[in-house]
């Protein structure tokens, strides 16, 4: 009895498994099937169109000939105007006045007055302060000497600049005497046509030691 009902549970056992087996390989070839079918579906929806050709007669339009190019006429060639002189009978009853014309050089314009020019003058006023100190070192030294101081004299008469125009060989003559012009000098200034003007003006300074 035991091996009987084994028997039969071996049986039902194998009976489960092919149904198992039956439904996978089902299965399979549904999946195998419905890939196919899509394979295929995809492949006519991808195939291209069809073109479709047509040869269509040109139609040629008869087109009018272009209009000729416009005529250029040569202009004549250009014939200077005849000259025309008109002579005028004389008359013999009496005489007869004309009118010359001649072109006569215009006298050359007179050249312009020269510019009346005068230098600047010492102020008789400040003569006396035109000699400037000597210079205690230069007296005790014997330093003797001319220097020519050259002074820009203003409209007004005052020194507004001044330098040594020729040494007296001594410094110390030349810079005293250029000190002093530029403080204490006075001028009547120069004039251009009357008129005030500032100037260059040079005077001349002498160093001496007298006995």
């Amino acid at each position: 009895m035991d091996s009987t009902f084994n028997t039969g549970r071996n049986a039902g056992r194998n009976t489960g498994r092919m149904a198992i087996l039956a439904v996978i390989v089902g299965i399979h070839v549904l999946l195998v099937v419905a890939i196919n079918t899509s394979l295929s579906t995809v492949i006519l929806d991808r195939l291209p169109p069809l073109i479709k050709a047509e040869i269509i007669e040109e139609i040629v339009k008869d087109e009018e000939p272009p209009p000729p190019p416009p005529t250029v006429e040569t202009p004549p060639p250009y014939v200077p105007p005849p000259d025309i002189v008109i002579d005028l009978p004389t008359s013999t009853k009496g005489p007869t006045t004309a009118l010359v014309v001649t072109d006569k050089p215009r006298p050359p314009a007179p050249p312009p007055s020269p510019v009346v020019k005068k230098a600047p003058e010492i102020d008789p006023k400040f003569k006396r302060r035109f000699q400037p100190d000597y210079p205690p070192t230069s007296r005790r030294l014997g330093e003797e000497g001319s220097v020519v101081i050259q002074v820009l004299v203003g409209t007004d008469g005052k020194v507004q600049d001044g330098k040594v125009q020729t040494s007296s060989g001594f410094p110390r003559l030349d810079e005293a005497a250029l000190k002093h012009a530029l403080r204490a000098w006075r001028f009547t200034p120069g004039t251009e046509d009357g008129k005030p003007v500032t100037a260059w003006h040079s005077v001349k300074v002498t160093f001496r030691i007298e006995g």
